[in-house]
């Protein structure tokens, strides 16, 4: 499957370079838009097959990665840059990105580079699926409850890359296991900014390349920004407020979560059924909305992403065991 996954990527960057027009169709308004909805119901099964993860672990199956240990702070900076990069990147849909096939295929380009280059210096799944990567945010933000736990069919062997593991750590959120007060601030602020920020993102219109200008630049960015200001102080409220029950504030932060996603397919999903009957979008928010909120809110998250592989051997334990930082121990399977 991730080679099949990965035949598609090329045949997708391709269609962008050469056939703009489907290949614009397709990424945009057939393969995005089923994102969200995957990354919810089976983030496993998208950990499992995404294009981005297979670049990044070819240097280790060639046998030409340095297989550094990612560190606490280097962690913690790579974090910045992937929510940095997931609030940058998505409003550049708006001034080019959603009506530019080659403009679309450098953007993903750049990332299979970037995915390769870091696994070429750090160890495993640790320098893009569990820290660049900025779809990873949205994966733990979307992805606490999962309906299923798939085999892990990345690692044979449990290198401990990622501590906490979040593919193997059951009732994953954007603030669990983060060792730094950094990154701490970042799941919160993802939690709370980005119902506004999906909100925000669908009062921008899309403008072709050629007539994008400073005004444009300052809409695309403004709209969703501002909302996102919103809503993260509305979450500060609710934090507050809630700040002696924690049970009741992890409720409150999957309703976020359910109000980000349930805002994007309100919006969503009538331009791909725009030819379909007049009475489609209103169904379609009559049934997505409560089912992302009955999903993500009302049931108990009690599963992985992924199930755990087996420990590559017991050095790891006693060697990391007897280090000073704590937050590099490695971890037995079955535990987090």
């Amino acid at each position: 499957m991730q080679t099949v996954m990965l035949v598609v990527g090329v045949l997708l960057v391709n269609l962008l370079l050469f056939f703009p027009p489907l290949g614009i169709a397709l990424m945009w308004n057939l393969l995005i838009p089923i994102a969200p909805a995957l990354v919810t119901i089976s983030p496993g099964l998208w950990r499992n097959i995404c294009p981005m993860a297979t670049f990044h672990l070819l240097p280790n199956k060639m046998g030409i990665s340095q297989n550094i240990r990612m560190p606490e702070w280097g962690a913690a900076t790579l974090a910045v840059i992937s929510v940095t990069l997931l609030f940058i990147v998505v409003p550049m849909r708006r001034i080019g990105l959603n009506v530019d096939g080659p403009l679309t295929a450098l953007m993903l380009l750049s990332a299979a580079f970037m995915a390769f280059a870091m696994g070429s210096v750090f160890e495993m799944r640790s320098g893009w699926c569990t820290s660049l990567c900025p779809i990873h945010p949205v994966e733990r933000l979307y992805g606490t409850n999962p309906a299923l736990t798939f085999k892990n069919a990345r690692c044979n062997i449990c290198e401990a890359c990622s501590n906490p593991c979040p593919d193997s750590t059951p009732e994953l959120t954007p603030t669990q296991g983060v060792p730094t007060k950094v990154q701490q601030f970042l799941g919160n602020f993802l939690i709370g900014s980005f119902p506004g920020f999906v909100w925000g993102w669908f009062q921008v219109p899309d403008y072709p390349p050629e007539q994008v200008g400073n005004a444009e630049i300052f809409t695309a960015y403004v709209w969703p920004f501002a909302a996102a200001i919103v809503s993260y102080i509305l979450f500060r409220i609710g934090e507050h407020m809630l700040r002696y029950k924690p049970a009741t504030r992890t409720r409150m932060h999957r309703i976020f979560a359910a109000t980000a996603i349930s805002t994007y397919y309100w919006y969503r999903l009538p331009g791909p059924a725009s030819l379909l009957p007049d009475w489609f979008p209103l169904v379609s928010h009559l049934v997505t909305t409560p089912f992302f909120f009955w999903f993500l809110v009302l049931r108990s998250p009690k599963v992985s992403w992924l199930k755990r592989p087996v420990m590559a051997s017991n050095y790891w334990s006693s060697r990391f065991e007897s280090t000073a930082n704590k937050n590099l121990i490695r971890v037995s399977p079955g535990k987090v």
